[in-house]
């Protein structure tokens, strides 16, 4: 299984049996990748996965709240009232809790684990400008390379006006310009120079150069980190 429909808890059959299939079947998929160290889409889509049962569950929490209450009793010490509600629990509405009941924790769990080897792999990577910074660097170049291999991918980037819970409040979009093979007395400026006299729609580029120690998926994970790090460094 790819990935989970947004509507997956009202597709189909609601039936908590079946949904736990549902469920179980996903995060085996998404442990696979986490696996192979292949982390988005799938942490995205975990969270909002993870947040929407979080909503399902407020939003029923409080409309229940509303509903005619009637005295059941008093308990106590010291004496409390206690009530019940007047509207009967539909059977549809019990499957559908005790799916959400099943799938919340297995989420939050499964992102948990995703979340640390993003963490894990971020701390082992190197984020270092090439050159100097232009005073404005909102647009520039990524030297994304692996220590161990020959391969240079050349990525231009561009920050965004606005996004809301990005790094410093902006997200940083790629486009791939080139790969190149680079010798081992081929320095980045020397890569920065060709690229400014190639586009030289970008004469003053802001450019950074991301080192890997292991050569992990390049549009699964290191690219989506790459995203976090270069918005935090300009912020």
């Amino acid at each position: 299984m790819r990935s989970l429909d947004a509507n997956w808890l009202t597709q189909d059959w609601i039936d908590a049996e079946y949904k736990k299939y549902v469920v179980l079947a996903y995060l085996q998929a998404v442990q696979k990748r986490f696996d192979e160290r292949k982390l988005c889409p799938d942490i995205p889509e975990l969270r909002n996965h993870y947040e929407a049962g979080l909503r399902f569950r407020r939003r029923k929490g409080t409309l229940n709240e509303r509903f005619p209450k009637r005295v059941a009793g008093i308990s106590g010490p010291p004496p409390r009232i206690e009530y019940k509600s007047e509207v009967t629990e539909d059977p549809i509405m019990a499957e559908v809790d005790a799916i959400v009941d099943f799938a919340l924790p297995r989420f939050n769990q499964m992102l948990t684990d995703g979340l640390q080897i993003w963490q894990d792999i971020a701390a082992k990577l190197t984020l270092e400008p090439v050159g100097l910074l232009p005073i404005k660097p909102a647009e520039g170049y990524l030297f994304l390379h692996v220590k161990r291999g020959y391969e240079t991918a050349i990525y231009q980037f561009a920050l965004t006006l606005y996004a809301d819970g990005a790094p410093g409040g902006r997200l940083v979009r790629f486009q791939l310009v080139d790969r190149v093979r680079r010798g081992l007395t081929t320095p980045f400026e020397h890569l920065k120079l060709d690229l400014i006299r190639r586009y030289q729609h970008l004469p003053n580029p802001a450019t950074y150069r991301l080192e890997s120690e292991l050569p992990y998926p390049e549009e699964e994970t290191l690219l989506p980190i790459a995203q976090q790090l270069i918005a935090k460094a300009l912020a």
